[in-house]
């Protein structure tokens, strides 16, 4: 039985004081209206955006179900779950946000802001987390648990935070509990597969159907040219859906997304509008430049590359001005109606559900052992792999915390770790122009090898690692750039897609001769086949170093003078080097890209 006990808007001033457990008072701090609502034996205090999350729950769940439950869902904002006995705060997992957490006399600190908390201890910015940061590829289950500030502790996705008051001294005593994803695999029977892949088209038209109904506003799809942007399309098609479409075109004549793009708009008959190459308007290299509307994000902003073309289509929410109207001595402006408020839909995510990852050949061989050693000898043989190291790769066993542990090990030791595709994650290294005590500063907080994966097949795990990060980018483009009245989403981050495309056998994700094959029979009398046998891939490398020659003279002032130096965790002089260059590696080039991110971050916080 639901009861709706009251509504409320947290101060913005200060953090809101909840004490609604006997034994414990905390606070939240996501500036949303909040909602109290009672089911059954559990209370929430939580958003109002859950409130459908909330009274959909099963009848009389336990507090640790209901829990469960809500982590796998998307809905922005803090949870705090309560029945009398524990305390359970939580963010679910597909909102692209983390719960960060502190405790301050006896009082328990919770946002989806760490910097709002850091505010009120009065923290600094965490070397530990810069440092970290800069080292490309470091795995999200070290990464997402790294705080930004001090003082304040962060939890990774599909965590929640179990807490309750130690009557001895009144302090707070507060633990992160794992919830790993339901992934239900289907069977290898063929009519298995069938159902599997009728429950993903189900799936994919739900999502795509549930962004749209009701939008009163403007509906728009980025067509890259690729695959899944495409799907978006095809999909509003079939809802019979109005909507326009937008390109960012490719700087390279050897790039085909550009006629992609133009085959797919003519066939579904939208509308278009063609923006400049991403190279043109990137700020991937711009360490200086402010974040649009005041915006401070919670962690450096990774996609800067597309945020001209994002900021752009934005601007298009914006009032257009008109000339001013005379009236004697003075005179006013006038300003066209702002358009309705735009929906507009990304392909982010496709690559990770329908593509075939590093771990592939792991799975498929752990999958069916008897058929290992053929899987084996033919993977080393197409990837040109000695088979005294490719034959190790397929037959490990080792548990996702053992790896990281040893792989932390192996970073501070030798400064990098083997780049095997087949492991949990890829290879990292410490940057060129790292110093020694900023090395020093990598390490994980906490007792590494006790973590679990997100899942036990490692590419089922690296899908949800990166579809995780996918969410997290639509978040901050969001809270970024929706001011205007546009909102980014993507269907392929909705957790009922994510459950039946992981759900479904990975050797679908194989095909000789056609992309992402599980889509393809999911999309099949909706979408084109040519599409999906398309024998190229969009690049952007030239975009990336156009970027950065033009902004090469501009970054050796802006980083080896920044707040990042002045932190000690960069060498000035090797940075200086390296950037005096006439050629770069792309190695280099990625390596940059994280310090300017983290250059352009601080500099918005401090």
């Amino acid at each position: 039985m639901q009861t709706l006990l009251e509504t409320f808007r947290p101060d913005e001033r200060r953090l809101v004081s909840v004490q609604l457990s006997p034994y414990l008072e905390w606070w939240v701090a996501d500036g949303r209206r909040r909602e109290r609502l009672s089911r059954s034996d559990v209370g929430f205090d939580a958003p109002e955006s859950m409130r459908e999350a909330i009274l959909g729950l099963p009848h009389r769940a336990t507090i640790r179900r209901a829990a469960e439950e809500l982590v796998h869902t998307d809905s922005p904002g803090v949870a705090v779950l309560f029945d009398g006995m524990e305390v359970i705060a939580l963010v679910p997992a597909w909102s692209g946000e983390s719960l960060y957490w502190a405790a301050k006399d006896g009082v328990l600190l919770l946002s989806t802001s760490a910097r709002s908390i850091a505010k009120e201890i009065g923290a600094d910015v965490n070397r530990a987390f810069l440092a970290s940061f800069l080292v490309d590829g470091l795995p999200l289950g070290v990464m997402s648990r790294i705080s930004p500030w001090d003082g304040v502790q962060a939890l990774a996705p599909f965590e929640m935070l179990r807490a309750d008051r130690d009557l001895r001294d009144s302090s707070v005593n507060a633990r992160p509990v794992q919830v790993p994803p339901r992934i239900e695999p289907t069977g290898e029977e063929e009519g298995d597969v069938d159902d599997g892949v009728t429950a993903l088209r189900q799936a994919l038209v739900e999502a795509a159907y549930r962004r749209c109904a009701g939008h009163e506003g403007v509906i728009s799809c980025d067509i890259s040219g690729g695959v899944d942007s495409a799907a978006n399309a095809y999909l509003l098609r079939a809802l019979h859906v109005d909507f326009d479409a937008t390109h960012a075109s490719s700087s390279s004549q050897y790039n085909l997304d550009d006629m992609w793009a133009k085959r797919i708009v003519n066939d579904v008959g939208a509308s278009a509008a063609f923006y400049p190459a991403l190279g043109s308007t990137g700020l991937t290299f711009d360490a200086g430049a402010a974040f649009p509307n005041g915006y401070i994000p919670e962690t450096p902003v990774m996609w800067c590359d597309t945020e001209g073309y994002a900021k752009a289509l934005a601007d298009r929410m914006a009032p257009a001005r008109r000339r001013p109207i005379r009236r004697g001595r003075h005179h006013a402006e006038r300003f066209d109606p702002p358009p309705a408020a735009r929906l507009q839909l990304m392909g982010l995510g496709g690559d990770e559900l329908f593509a075939p990852l590093p771990a592939i050949a792991w799975s498929l061989a752990h999958q069916a052992p008897l058929r290992a050693p053929r899987l084996a000898i033919g993977y080393c043989r197409n990837n040109r792999i000695p088979l005294r190291r490719g034959i190790p790769s397929i037959a490990s066993k080792v548990r996702y915390g053992r790896w990281v542990s040893r792989s932390m090990r192996e970073l501070a030791s030798k400064g990098s770790t083997p780049n095997d595709d087949l492991s949990w994650s890829g290879g990292f290294s410490f940057p060129s122009y790292m110093l020694n005590d900023a090395k020093e500063l990598v390490r994980a907080p906490f007792d590494a090898g006790r973590l679990e994966p997100l899942n036990e097949d490692r590419t089922v795990n690296q899908a949800l690692e990166s579809l995780l990060g996918q969410a997290a980018i639509i978040r901050q483009v969001n809270d970024m750039l929706g001011q205007g009245g546009i909102t980014w989403t993507s269907i392929f981050v909705d957790p009922g897609v994510v459950r039946a495309a992981l759900a479904l056998p990975l050797k679908m994700r194989l095909h000789p001769y056609i992309n992402k094959p599980s889509l393809y029979r999911a999309m099949r009398g909706l979408m084109p086949r040519e599409i999906f046998a398309r024998a190229t891939k969009g690049e952007y490398t030239k975009d990336s170093y156009e970027t950065f020659f033009a902004r090469r003279e501009f970054l050796v002032d802006e980083l080896a003078h920044g707040y990042v130096g002045q932190l000690g965790l960069i060498d000035r002089s090797a940075l200086k080097a390296k950037l005096s260059m006439q050629a770069v590696s792309s190695e280099f080039l990625f390596e940059l890209k994280r310090l300017v991110a983290a250059e352009r971050w601080i500099r918005s916080v401090r």
